[in-house]
C-alpha cells in the first residue's frame, strides 16, 4: 500500500514537472506574445494585354489602422501606374503592329513585403518594379515603421534617437567604404567623383533621404534606392546604422 502510494506521488511530480516546461516562456518569447505579430498575405494578380500585376502586401490582425495605409499606398499605386500605362502601351502597340514588329509584350508591376519587428514597433518594406518599357524597370521603396503604443507611423529620429546628422556620417561612411574604397570596378578619377557626388547628394543630412528605413530587434537600417547614392547597376543599398 505505502508503496502504491508513493509511486502516485511519483507520478504527480512528473506530471507537474512537465507541465511547468510547457508553460514557461523566455523573455524573448513573453515580449514576443505582448505584441500580435499575426498577419496574412493580401494577394492582387491580374494578367492583362497591357499589364500584368502581381503584387502582395500584410495585413495584421490586430491594427487595422496600420493595414488601411499599407493598402491605401499599394492599390493607390497601382491603380495610378494602370491607368497611366495603359495609354502608353496602347500607343507603343500600336506602333509596333504598324511596322510590322508584332505585338508588344505587357508592361509589369509587382510589389513584394518584407515585415520585421523591433520592441512596440512593426516594420513593413514595401518593394515595388515596374516596367513600361526602356532598358530596365524601375524599383521603389516604401516603409512603414507603426508604433503599436502610439498607433502612429514615427520617423527614423523618433523611432532611433538619433539625428540626421549622425545618420548621415554613418551611412556616408559605410558607403564611401562599399562602392569607393572596396570598388575595383571604378579606375578612374572621373568615376570616383561621379560615385562621390551621388553618395554625398543621397546621404545628405535631410529627411527626405532617410524615409526608407526598417528596424529589426535592437538593429536599425537605412535602404537606398538604386540611382539614389550609386547607378542602377549596384542595385538596392541597405546600411545598419544602429
Amino acid at each position: 500500500m505505502r508503496k502504491s502510494f508513493y509511486s502516485f506521488i511519483g507520478l504527480c511530480l512528473i506530471i507537474f514537472s512537465l507541465s511547468s516546461c510547457l508553460t514557461t516562456k523566455l523573455p524573448e518569447e513573453q515580449e514576443e506574445v505582448s505584441l500580435s505579430r499575426n498577419y496574412k498575405m493580401i494577394s492582387i494578380n491580374e494578367n492583362l494585354d497591357y499589364l500584368i500585376t502581381d503584387i502582395t502586401y500584410p495585413e495584421f490582425e490586430s491594427y487595422p489602422q496600420f493595414n488601411k495605409m499599407i493598402k491605401n499606398t499599394v492599390e493607390n499605386n497601382w491603380v495610378g501606374f494602370k491607368s497611366y500605362t495603359k495609354t502608353e502601351w496602347t500607343e507603343l502597340n500600336s506602333l509596333n503592329m504598324k511596322n510590322g514588329a508584332g505585338k508588344l509584350w505587357p508592361f509589369e508591376y509587382k510589389v513584394i513585403f518584407e515585415v520585421s519587428y523591433s520592441s512596440n514597433y512593426i516594420s513593413v518594406l514595401l518593394n515595388t518594379y515596374n516596367f513600361n518599357g526602356g532598358a530596365h524597370g524601375n524599383t521603389t521603396l516604401i516603409t512603414y515603421n507603426y508604433n503599436t503604443e502610439t498607433n502612429k507611423v514615427d520617423n527614423i529620429i523618433t523611432a532611433t534617437g538619433m539625428s540626421y546628422n549622425e545618420i548621415s556620417e554613418i551611412c556616408r561612411s559605410k558607403l564611401y567604404k562599399d562602392l569607393i574604397t572596396n570598388n575595383k570596378t571604378l579606375t578612374t578619377p572621373t568615376e570616383i567623383a561621379v560615385m562621390k557626388e551621388m553618395i554625398n547628394e543621397g546621404t545628405f543630412p535631410q529627411p527626405g533621404n532617410f524615409e526608407v528605413y526598417t528596424l529589426n530587434k535592437d538593429k536599425a537600417y537605412v535602404y537606398f534606392e538604386p540611382y539614389s547614392v550609386a547607378p542602377y547597376s549596384y542595385g538596392i543599398q541597405k546600411i545598419e546604422i544602429k
